[in-house]
């Protein structure tokens, strides 16, 4: 009797099991027989996988090979102008649809996925709709403004020097890996204006700054972040000691963050701290004044550590890679090398008298070459999604149904064809005269829009300065010309898996 009782409750487990089972697979079945034929989406084209499941997402980014932005190719090629790329998501390719897009009279939500990957959803970054991120930008935007950054031009020159410096003491025992050390002085430049003290990564030997090198190793535990937030919350609420087991690779990463908390801690626990900062328009400044908010309240110590994280990744990592592929193509290409170097030598003819930084920017063949830079970095390379309003929306021509996620990566204008004649060369007289003029509207690096990058004015600064300097200061031979030093993987920002730049440096003697 026993026995025929554990066998009734064994079968009806079984049982239960596979109704549990059969629920799963018709729920799953008739979700994808909706985002095949009767979702509002379902008239575009695209991949069957992507339409099915946002996993298939995951699966390309999860290659050690290829990521989505490159996969965003091959699907255009196949299908089109507007593809499908997940059950609510398009991108687009026609350049006209940027502006539809990222256009300044929109207010369009960013999509929680991408932008909550990070750890910093309470950021100028993070927040998602432009009211939550209107105030916090207007207060950013005064130390990033054009005028702001020209009152603290000496800094930025500063730590640029301090990069030169670095080359001199380091060239006559091979090669300068650029990969690394333009990177150093951008973060240099980005910690101090924000924080009052900088990261001194251009002094670390070989320019391998740990900050840096944690900074790369960290981009592909955001895809992680991206796909899983289960994954991100772990990491991200652990005890640092434990984040560190975890994932070994973001360890410099979470000692920084360690660093960045204590910080903030310490002035928001006692204001007085800002005074002994080493000057007084840091962002610490404004983030930290009461007045400058509404509310009248500062944010909260987690929302102001949040803000400087973003403000680190966003302001260190583009401008470093964009002089970084700049400076394979000057050194590339012979003829552009010699023009820029003729250039500048007639602007600055004594090398103890530097010029002043809107001198440089009425250059016209160094800021040419700073544009085809900027053009043909990947900046950030992800596309970066929006949500379409509830009324909808015609974008390239396509009526476009509200809440569909929709996107485009800069890459889909900087290298169209219909744009730029041969896109995929480096050309800087592009940029000159009336054609360039026209050109402009389509240098999107910065992205466009309510939500586009605060930190542009600091980032064409540092461009101009380090770019003279460099130039000016060296003669310079590129140690090894593979293009594949310019290969990456789509982290958000770009994941060079390719070898290190690396140039030969001498300094002039006049």
């Amino acid at each position: 009797m026993a026995n025929s009782d554990r066998m009734n409750d064994n079968n009806s487990y079984s049982y239960l099991l596979l109704a549990g089972v059969l629920g799963l697979a018709i729920y799953f079945a008739s979700q994808a027989l909706q985002n095949l034929f009767w979702h509002p989406l379902s008239s575009f084209p695209g991949p069957k996988l992507g339409t099915l499941t946002r996993f298939y997402k995951a699966y390309i980014d999860g290659s050690p090979s290829k990521s989505f932005v490159h996969a965003l190719k091959e699907f255009h090629g196949k299908y089109g102008d507007v593809v499908r790329v997940g059950p609510n998501e398009l991108h687009f390719s026609d350049p006209s649809a940027y502006f539809d897009i990222y256009n300044p009279s929109n207010r369009w939500d960013k999509e929680e996925t991408l932008y909550h990957s990070f750890g910093e959803d309470r950021s100028s970054f993070g927040f998602l709709t432009y009211k939550e991120a209107k105030e916090r930008r207007d207060l950013l935007a005064r130390r990033f403004s054009k005028k702001a950054v020209h009152e603290v031009q000496d800094i930025v020159q500063e730590k640029v020097e301090e990069l030169c410096a670095s080359f001199e003491r380091n060239c006559k025992t091979g090669p300068i890996n650029l990969f690394y050390a333009f990177r150093c002085m951008s973060t240099d430049v980005i910690t101090y204006l924000c924080f009052g003290k900088s990261i001194d990564a251009v002094h670390a030997p070989k320019h391998e700054a740990p900050i840096v090198k944690a900074m790369d190793a960290s981009l592909a535990a955001f895809v992680c972040f991206k796909h899983s937030p289960l994954y991100k919350n772990m990491i991200m609420k652990c005890p640092p000691n434990l984040s560190k087991i975890i994932s070994p690779a973001t360890a410099g990463l979470v000692d920084l963050q360690v660093l960045l908390r204590k910080q903030i801690e310490e002035i928001t626990n006692d204001p007085s701290e800002l005074a002994k900062l080493p000057h007084s328009q840091t962002v610490y400044h404004e983030l930290l004044s009461p007045e400058a908010y509404h509310s009248g309240t500062v944010p909260s110590s987690e929302s102001l550590y949040e803000e400087a994280q973003a403000l680190l990744f966003g302001g260190a990592d583009t401008t470093g890679t964009t002089l970084m592929h700049g400076s394979f193509y000057i050194l590339t290409l012979s003829d552009v090398y010699r023009r820029l170097k003729a250039e500048l030598l007639q602007a600055w003819p004594d090398l103890d008298q530097p010029p002043r930084l809107s001198v440089l920017e009425k250059l016209p063949y160094l800021t040419a070459v700073i544009k085809e830079s900027m053009r043909m970095s990947p900046g950030v390379a992800s596309p970066l999604p929006r949500v379409v309003p509830a009324a909808g929306a015609t974008i390239s021509g396509k009526f476009v149904p509200g809440g569909t996620v929709v996107e485009m990566s800069s890459q889909f204008v900087h290298r169209n064809e219909s744009v730029f004649e041969k896109p995929n060369d480096f050309i800087p007289d592009r940029w000159m005269g009336d054609n360039g003029q026209r050109l402009d509207k389509w240098l999107v690096n910065f992205s466009r829009g309510p939500r586009q990058c605060l930190g542009r004015e600091l980032a064409w600064a540092e461009l101009y300065l380090c770019f003279a300097h460099v130039y000016r200061r060296f003669d310079l031979t590129i140690h090894s010309s593979s293009p594949k030093a310019l290969e990456f993987r789509d982290c958000f920002l770009p994941d060079y898996i390719g070898p290190h730049l690396r140039a030969d440096l001498s300094p002039v003697a006049a």
